[in-house]
């Protein structure tokens, strides 16, 4: 989107900001524990735009091992980056900042 944005030519929209700012802006991504590109989405979008999931009560999800599963994927990552995913990006979403 971006790219249409960028080329005056193809761009009659009326927009003055960019399609993926307008993203990081206002959307959330959400992922479940077994996600293996976690780091790449936090660099990304930010770690403070993701919500993660249990999939609870579904006999398929991941409860209770979930947050230790989530913590695993995060391995190497900064501390800010790991509190913004496990806890950065729920805040955010339900305005508890």
């Amino acid at each position: 989107m971006d790219r249409h944005f960028d080329d005056q030519g193809f761009n009659d929209s009326g927009l003055t900001t960019r399609p993926s700012e307008l993203f990081r802006r206002n959307c959330w991504i959400s992922f479940e524990p077994v996600e293996g590109s976690l780091n790449v989405l936090a660099d990304y979008i930010g770690p403070n735009k993701i919500l993660w999931a249990t999939d609870y009560p579904h006999p398929d999800g991941f409860f209770p091992g979930a947050p230790d599963m989530v913590r695993q994927r995060l391995k190497g990552t900064s501390p800010a980056t790991q509190h913004g995913v496990m806890a950065g990006g729920a805040l955010a979403f339900y305005g508890l900042n």
